[in-house]
């Protein structure tokens, strides 16, 4: 039994002897270097950490709070380096349990891991004031915001929204003072034609919340003066009587890019004027006229023609 003692102990001496020297040196050498960086100069930085504030589930925060927070540091540059570079999760203010009212939130030098030989010299801010307000929701209009006019020959006609009301959530205080919400902006400087799609709405500054789906907004584009002419389109009349037009072709005025004329298929492009179910007798009606989408309307000449059915 001493033996075998003798021989554990015997081993363990020669791993610790064998290659001593290499050993003693990568010692010296660890040494030498962390006393250089603590000897050297230290300098100061800034580095934010995000918020997040966790509301009970009835309330929300009812004021604007810093999304970070500074913490400035004093350290070695090695060591400060190592800090900066290193992720930080959010700080997490945990009210889940508290009631509608006022909370102070303080911060401490805890809130962020700093390495040996860092120091945390300040914290902006060093506390927040938290406001919690009970949820609220209602019911309020949608505003169709628009950006840009549109482009030459054409305007905006109408806008359409819909639902024309929406429903929104937030503190009691702050749902209150809001009697609208608005559209993020629509760029109307490029369209040609009419538009219908799901718009999002600008709630970051009214600390609100949508209570429900995004509205479907329309804006209608129509030309209001023409660049191209159309000659000798046939008129059609909708009937089961016998015709007779006084004017058996129109022409029609467009807004349209000069590809989208060359392609276009004259076959498909007539001018109606419906009588269905009229009886007998003289009319002078306006017409309609069939065009591509990518084809402006703006009016025909003339814009009525005459028209007897017997």
């Amino acid at each position: 039994m001493k033996d075998s003692s003798t021989s554990l102990f015997d081993r363990f001496l020669g791993a610790i002897t064998a290659n001593i020297g290499a050993k003693i040196i990568s010692v010296l050498i660890a040494v030498v270097f962390w006393m250089v960086v603590l000897a050297s100069k230290n300098v100061e930085v800034s580095k934010e950490i995000p918020l997040q504030i966790v509301a009970p589930i009835d309330s929300m925060v009812a004021n604007d709070l810093p999304s970070s927070v500074t913490f400035k540091l004093s350290g070695p540059k090695a060591f400060l380096r190592t800090a900066l570079d290193r992720r930080e999760d959010p700080i997490m203010v945990d009210l889940s349990g508290a009631k509608p009212g006022l909370v102070t939130y303080r911060f401490f030098s805890d809130n962020i891991r700093v390495p040996i030989g860092v120091k945390v010299l300040s914290i902006n801010p060093a506390a927040i004031l938290i406001k919690l307000d009970q949820v609220k929701k209602k019911e309020v209009p949608v505003r169709v915001e628009l950006r840009g006019s549109a482009p030459e020959g054409f305007r905006v006609a109408k806008t359409l929204v819909r639902p024309e009301v929406v429903r929104i959530k937030g503190p009691e205080s702050r749902i209150d003072a809001v009697t609208e919400v608005s559209t993020m902006p629509i760029d109307v400087s490029r369209l040609k034609q009419s538009v219908d799609y799901q718009v999002a709405m600008d709630m970051s500054r009214l600390n609100v919340q949508l209570d429900g789906s995004l509205p479907h907004v329309m804006v209608e584009i129509e030309p209001i003066s023409a660049n191209y002419r159309i000659k000798n389109v046939e008129v059609r009349v909708l009937t089961n009587l016998g015709v007779r037009l006084h004017e058996k072709t129109v022409t029609v005025l467009v807004r349209a890019e000069a590809k989208d004329l060359k392609l276009l298929d004259r076959n498909h492009v007539y001018a109606i004027v419906d009588l269905s179910g009229k009886p007998k007798g003289k009319y002078v009606e306006a017409v309609r006229v069939t065009l591509p989408e990518e084809v402006g309307f703006v009016k025909t000449v003339p814009e009525r023609v005459s028209v007897t059915l017997y």
